[in-house]
């Protein structure tokens, strides 16, 4: 039987390794190769084409499979945001010392990239007027298109079709630096841990069984930044620590069962397309549930049989590659891609499908090395000192 020091090391390990293949993930979901229009292949084996088998294919990772990595990304910071001793949370120098800290890696971050996201912005449109004559009004129009300051916060719509079991439309948001909109989220479930805290205490299982029946339902807020997503997976994670149970312990008291409902839920929501058909929007969050617990399963099935190692510097570059994937390099990465691979037949869009993200996280891994090596205190404050 295995130590209790051996699971708190295992978890930990876990959860570093796990911060770069998520972040790979998510840059995945913003890259779906081309076209990017296409149909739902028929899933008959005797008609089945080399296109709907690239289709599949992109479905499968792009929409469906990526999508279980910021969920998982909740979780862990719930997990880590109480993860001590329950009664020194309590204290009132404990709740000023974990908000005084989130400023550092939370709020400043998140203001910084949208920042740098609008710059680049505005910047491709002072080029243009330069290089291709067009006029430089189109930087009031982006501002006024886009709301102002809402560039900060919401200034991205879309899944406006998706609609909740009450049929009310439910869609999401995001600000200026688009995958930035998990940190915004975070922010705000930051904001009322303490209210988290005492429903996690004090109702246990019931909060998160209410949590998830409104996860999978969509039955929540239309408020931009107040997600069901962030609070169900937070407040999971959360519920892990403050009632002092490991993670990975826990999680893997589920294995077989998460692989296997894992793997049958995905075929189904690959079929359907993730969420963007009606039917998947229903399915795909059953789905992200047993997802993630397979994640953490899979990532602690490589860590035990020792196929993998955690190197702290691919966990550390992980919110780099986050924040920075779509600032230009995810599109550079694409037309480099399109124009080495230029030839449209099924095998070589495939190979540029996965080629392109790739790409793109080694731009990015590149780039935070050379910032580390270089300018180090503008990365610590660019990454929150993570």
């Amino acid at each position: 039987m295995e130590k209790e020091s051996d699971y708190v090391l295992l978890q930990s390990q876990t959860i570093d390794w796990l911060r770069f293949p998520l972040a790979v993930a998510v840059v995945f979901i913003h890259s779906f190769g081309y076209p990017l229009t296409y149909t739902l292949p028929a899933l008959n084996i005797h008609s089945f084409s080399g296109m709907d088998v690239y289709n599949v294919i992109r479905i499968c990772f792009s929409h469906v499979a990526a999508h279980v990595a910021v969920p998982t990304f909740f979780l862990i910071s719930g997990f880590l945001f109480f993860v001590g001793k329950v009664n020194e949370i309590e204290k009132l120098a404990w709740w000023k010392r974990k908000f005084r800290s989130r400023l550092n890696t939370l709020v400043f971050p998140y203001f910084l990239w949208n920042l740098i996201a609008i710059l680049c912005t505005v910047s491709m449109m002072i080029g243009s007027f330069f290089l291709k004559g067009k006029p430089l009004s189109r930087i009031f129009d982006y501002f006024e298109e886009n709301r102002w300051l809402h560039l900060f916060w919401d200034c991205e719509i879309w899944g406006e079709n998706r609609l909740n079991w009450l049929g009310v439309a439910m869609p999401s948001t995001a600000p200026a630096n688009v995958p930035l909109w998990f940190l915004r989220d975070l922010l705000v479930v930051v904001a009322v841990t303490p209210v988290i805290f005492w429903l996690v205490k004090r109702l246990k299982y019931f909060y998160i069984f209410v949590l998830a029946f409104c996860y999978v339902s969509k039955i929540w807020f239309v408020i931009p930044g107040v997600s069901i997503t962030a609070i169900f997976f937070f407040s999971l994670g959360a519920f892990f620590s403050i009632h002092g149970k490991n993670l990975v312990k826990e999680i893997k008291k589920i294995k077989f069962l998460s692989f296997a409902l894992g793997i049958l839920l995905l075929l189904i929501t690959v079929l359907f397309d993730g969420n963007n058909t009606s039917t998947g929007f229903l399915i795909y969050p059953f789905f992200v549930i047993v997802g993630v617990c397979a994640t953490f399963n899979l990532a602690i099935f490589l860590l035990e049989s020792g196929k993998v190692k955690v190197y702290p510097i691919l966990s550390k570059s992980s919110f780099f590659i986050y924040a920075t994937h779509t600032l230009l390099i995810l599109s550079v990465s694409r037309a480099v891609c399109s124009r080495i691979l230029y030839w449209n037949t099924p095998l070589v869009l495939t190979i540029r499908y996965f080629a392109t993200p790739i790409l793109a996280v080694g731009a990015c891994f590149t780039l935070y090395i050379v910032m580390k090596k270089f300018t180090p205190k503008l990365l610590d404050v660019l990454t929150g000192n993570r």
